[in-house]
């Protein structure tokens, strides 16, 4: 069996700029989200890492690149890594449509999602022989990115890695074309003051759209400093179900849910926590719930759903949650739910209003994407 040991994590998200800030945030219970006005003159309601996102592209242009650097340098590397592993759905869309809107010439590098190096030129993580291997495959690309390291990693001759995953998608375009299939959250019926991601509530209208990313810090070689998160098992489905909805009966998700535990040679009993990726659509969180049911024995065990604080950030929101992930395995807490949840959609999926002690145990993390994607991943200390 292999495995990668997560030594170190980072984060960048609307509810903070570092990784223990978004923590503390979380353990603090908020939330965010507000109207967006963006540059067709039309306003969304979205969660936003970056203030200054209005009317205004060019605020915004470079905040991918600016995004994934930062998410590399926070690992505080000081010599180069074997390969980094990138996860996106929409890549560098924020500058290439910028360039559109102000009518410069759009060069096909700004549509090239492999064309990273320049925006990690000058990192102390990346050499010249550091290998950088794009996964562009939609909001399960961060996991997938994650599965695709530990397949390769000891096979290829790479002991030092990143893997991360970003999205900073809050365009027009990206806007628009999520309005246009329902998915995103609206503000029909929606309580004043209440969170606006409302995952696991029977009135949740879709998820709250929003940018941001994570990245660890991976090894195959056993930490010298004790016992470290580790990532043991993935297992990712295809269905091909539909371009954009998702088998509510869950049997793709409970299929990479198997795979993930097989992998990691866990049986179902020992999944103590499960990090949902729980978008806050009425077919995802359906979907999910079945497949946990089909999967784990007995009553599920504690669940996180950060979605419900900052929104989701596509492929981001993978490395962002595996962020979260990694510092509960670090402190041995759970976070509570966001304030003003209701989580009243299922019985057996139960709001926290304090923080509580990680069980001992193995933790399931899973993510969907358009198409029918569904992945997993098995982390264990």
């Amino acid at each position: 069996m292999t495995q990668l040991y997560i030594t170190a994590a980072s984060a960048y998200g609307p509810l903070g700029k570092s990784l223990d800030e978004i923590w503390q945030a979380i353990m603090d219970r908020k939330t965010t989200g507000s109207m967006l006005h963006v540059a067709s003159g039309r306003q969304y309601l979205a969660a936003t890492t970056h203030s200054g996102h209005t009317t205004n592209t060019q605020s915004y242009a470079k905040s991918f690149a600016k995004g994934l650097r930062g998410l590399v340098l926070d690992l505080d590397f000081d010599t180069p890594v074997d390969v980094i592993f990138v996860g996106t759905a929409v890549g560098n869309l924020c500058e290439a449509e910028h360039e559109v809107y102000v009518g410069c010439e759009l060069k096909a590098e700004l549509l090239d999602f492999a064309n990273l190096r320049p925006m990690l030129e000058g990192c102390p993580a990346i050499g010249p022989d550091t290998e950088i291997v794009v996964v562009p495959t939609g909001c399960c690309a961060g996991l997938q990115a994650a599965g695709l390291a530990k397949a390769v990693m000891a096979r290829m001759g790479y002991r030092t890695g990143i893997v991360a995953s970003l999205d900073m998608g809050l365009t027009p375009l990206a806007f628009e074309a999520f309005a246009k299939i329902n998915a995103t959250a609206n503000r029909e019926g929606h309580v004043e003051g209440a969170p606006i991601s409302q995952p696991f509530c029977k009135d949740r209208s879709g998820f709250l759209f929003a940018d941001g990313g994570g990245a660890i810090a991976v090894s195959i070689d056993t930490p010298l400093s004790g016992a470290v998160p580790r990532l043991t098992g993935y297992g990712c489905v295809s269905s091909a179900y539909h371009m954009t909805d998702i088998e509510t009966d869950g049997i793709p998700i409970a299929q990479s849910i198997l795979l993930a535990l097989a992998d990691a040679d866990c049986t179902p009993d020992r999944i103590s926590h499960v990090n949902l990726h729980a978008s806050g659509t009425q077919q995802n969180d359906t979907a999910e719930h079945n497949a946990l049911h089909a999967t784990l024995d007995g009553a599920l065990p504690p669940i996180t759903a950060f979605k419900g604080n900052h929104g989701h950030a596509l492929a981001g929101a993978n490395m962002l949650e595996i962020a979260m992930t990694w510092k509960m395995m670090i402190t041995g807490m759970v976070p509570p739910t966001p304030k003003g949840l209701a989580v009243d959609a299922f019985d057996d999926v139960i709001a926290r209003t304090e923080p509580t002690k990680l069980a001992p145990g193995a933790i399931l993390k899973t993510a969907s994407g358009f198409a029918g994607i569904h992945a997993t991943l098995v982390l264990e200390k």
